[in-house]
């Protein structure tokens, strides 16, 4: 082989791997609410990664089944969630408890099998850990 033609051969395979990095970092399986919901003829089947705050009130939990049912917001779209699983840590007095499922749509509503839920309000306080000591001055 030449050498125009080992040039030729690297530069296309360059160009091959430059073009599947693009097409792979593009498409990303983590959604808002909203977007999922737009997105969900496109996405059912799929697992994704869904992003939100649990609307207070609306959870129902029967520790029978360990199966929890409640709806999922962004402030722009609503979605009805099944979890089966663990119940995981939400305090009764949190307001806005944010909320990641895992799962894949069915129909109208998502069905989860993973569940995280963060509390903000949960590691606020007197005691807390300030970088800059803004509490003291």
């Amino acid at each position: 082989m030449n050498k125009k033609n080992r040039l030729l051969l690297g530069v296309s395979i360059i160009v091959v791997l430059l073009g599947y990095l693009l097409l792979t970092s593009g498409t990303s399986n983590q959604y808002e609410v909203s977007s999922a919901v737009a997105a969900k003829q496109n996405l059912t089947g799929k697992v994704i990664i869904v992003n939100g705050s649990l609307v207070k009130g609306t959870d129902n939990w029967d520790p029978l089944t360990k199966t929890l049912i409640f709806k999922m917001t962004d402030g722009i779209a609503t979605m009805d969630v099944v979890y089966i699983g663990d119940l995981p840590n939400m305090p009764a007095e949190v307001v806005d408890i944010q909320t990641i499922v895992t799962g894949q749509f069915n129909g109208n509503r998502f069905e989860a099998f993973r569940m995280l839920t963060k509390c903000p309000s949960k590691y606020e306080g007197e005691n807390s850990f300030d970088p800059n000591n803004t509490k003291g001055k």
